[in-house]
């Protein structure tokens, strides 16, 4: 009977063992003249398969290059028509103010064309007389409601302190207003010249076109006169 029990311990011993292990197969085992039938269990090793990595193809999008805006072309002005229609200047508030030391920073003066100079000016060429100009709301504020004088007609001048600049007439771009019609003109400065001089206008003027003194928008820019447009007044 003892002997029965060592053999069972060791059968049961010997299939403790082999029951960890994977796959199986029967077979018949005799320990200690006793037959028994077991599992055998086979450990089969597994092939993995190879992981093929494909590689990554270079990215082909190229960013597009900055756009360069191609720089603008500047037509030439047409070619100078005397007395051809041009638009009125646009009015101010307040033109510049005109400095003490006699000094032109660019900007928009108010001025009007003096008569001789002592020495006269280079043939070709005018004195300019300039002064603050303010106009509607802007007069009012300036010299106030109380003086009634200083606005008549919508736009007065401060004359303190006033300036005097010998301006050559080539090369400007330059217009005259018809007193009768108000309407502008693009002159040369020739023909500026002249008809300061008192002489008749050319044939392209209007029917009746007569100069008038008027004031004139003087245009400081680089630091010299580029435009000078005449502008109506009552």
């Amino acid at each position: 009977m003892r002997r029965f029990l060592v053999a069972a311990g060791l059968l049961g011993l010997l299939m403790t063992a082999c029951s960890s292990s994977r796959g199986s197969s029967a077979g018949t085992t005799t320990i200690l003249g006793l037959t028994t039938t077991s599992t055998v269990t086979t450990l089969v090793a597994t092939t993995v398969p190879a992981v093929t990595v494909k590689p990554v193809a270079p990215t082909t999008t190229v960013r597009a290059a900055a756009t360069t805006v191609a720089p603008t072309t500047v037509k030439p002005n047409t070619p100078l028509v005397n007395y051809g229609p041009a638009a009125s200047p646009k009015l101010p508030g307040t033109t510049h103010a005109v400095n003490a030391d006699n000094t032109h920073p660019d900007g928009i003066y108010y001025g009007t064309i003096g008569i001789g100079g002592d020495p006269p000016p280079p043939a070709g060429s005018v004195v300019f007389e300039l002064v603050q100009l303010f106009t509607g709301a802007d007069c009012l504020a300036h010299f106030g409601a109380a003086d009634e004088e200083a606005c008549v007609n919508d736009y007065g001048v401060e004359s303190n302190p006033t300036s005097y600049v010998v301006v050559p007439l080539a090369d400007r771009y330059i217009t005259v207003v018809d007193s009768a019609t108000q309407k502008s003109y693009q002159v040369g400065g020739d023909e500026l010249y002249h008809l300061v001089q008192n002489q008749p206008p050319a044939a392209a003027a209007p029917a009746g076109y007569a100069y008038s003194g008027f004031g004139y928008f003087v245009t400081y820019k680089g630091g010299k006169v580029t435009r000078l447009e005449q502008w109506w007044t009552p």
